[in-house]
């Protein structure tokens, strides 16, 4: 059956590792929309975050973005679906990870000042400070992160070193919390980076990327996923087509996926001549 969408990551696989937007990428990616391809991004970035790339290779698909959280078009910044986090799930994350606040920020579904809250900014924890420092407009202090816990609440983000990142997943996962949340992973060991997301349990990127293909008439067999990080696994999985970029995470070898080049040397683009050009 003819290929008919790519649902492709951000980080790690469209981007380069330096986080620009690789020139051929670009190319490749209007070549399939000539072609009558369409091209939705699925990351774990926010909407804000997301709609930049984007923008830059001139997309006006819908945006399925915070790991499948929520579903945006970005010609009217609508929002098409959403699967957020209860509040008394939230409430029960924040006590369970207390000691971990210098990692935890909010994601919430709000215009502008308020889309990330923090408790303090991180100072100890240079990766994530360095990353709210770049988006000051968006971010707010707050005393408590359990007063900012209502319906407007996509997710609870951790984000620091490696080691702390695993010993918040194994405190999550001992606490029992995979019943009742979807916890969404995505570790760069290159950059000693890890990023947790605690989400509705019926959010992923993949259950997203049915919702909105099902909408569309699309079936799993004319899309092919290309990721590159542990969140990526199930919407592999889903597609006909899965590819997975030469810098991707050990989990996702060996799964009979197709496998490209990294995103430092034109794996996206490659993907794309490969299956669509």
């Amino acid at each position: 059956m003819a290929l008919k969408w790519i649902a492709a990551d951000i980080d790690g696989t469209i981007l380069d590792s330096s986080s620009r937007l690789p020139p051929e990428n670009v190319t490749a990616f209007r070549q399939a929309r000539d072609r009558g391809i369409e091209v939705i991004l699925v990351t774990g970035r926010r909407y804000g975050a997301a709609v930049r790339v984007a923008e830059a290779l001139g997309l006006s698909s819908p945006l399925i973005v915070n790991n499948g959280a929520m579903i945006v078009c970005p010609v009217q910044s609508r929002r098409l679906a959403r699967w957020f986090l209860a509040p008394e799930v939230a409430t029960a994350v924040l006590s369970a990870t207390s000691g971990y606040t210098h990692c935890t920020v909010l994601h919430k579904d709000r215009p502008a000042a308020g889309q990330l809250v923090v408790c303090s900014r991180p100072r100890t924890n240079g990766q994530l400070h360095h990353y709210l420092n770049k988006v000051p407009g968006v971010t707010v202090q707050v005393e408590s992160l359990r007063s900012e816990i209502d319906d407007d609440l996509i997710e609870i983000m951790f984000s620091g070193p490696l080691s702390v990142m695993e010993a918040v997943e194994g405190r999550l996962r001992e606490s029992g919390f995979e019943k009742h949340v979807r916890i969404a992973k995505t570790y760069y060991r290159e950059k000693d980076l890890g990023i947790l997301d605690v989400l509705n349990k019926d959010s992923s990127k993949r259950s997203a990327l049915d919702f909105l293909a099902r909408s569309r008439g699309i079936r799993s067999t004319e899309i092919m996923a290309i990721g590159d990080n542990h969140s990526d696994l199930e919407m592999l999985e889903y597609a006909g087509v899965g590819v997975v970029m030469a810098n991707g995470v050990a989990a996702l070898r060996d799964r009979g996926f197709y496998q490209t080049s990294s995103n430092n040397d034109g794996g996206v683009a490659r993907a794309i001549g490969r299956f669509f050009l």
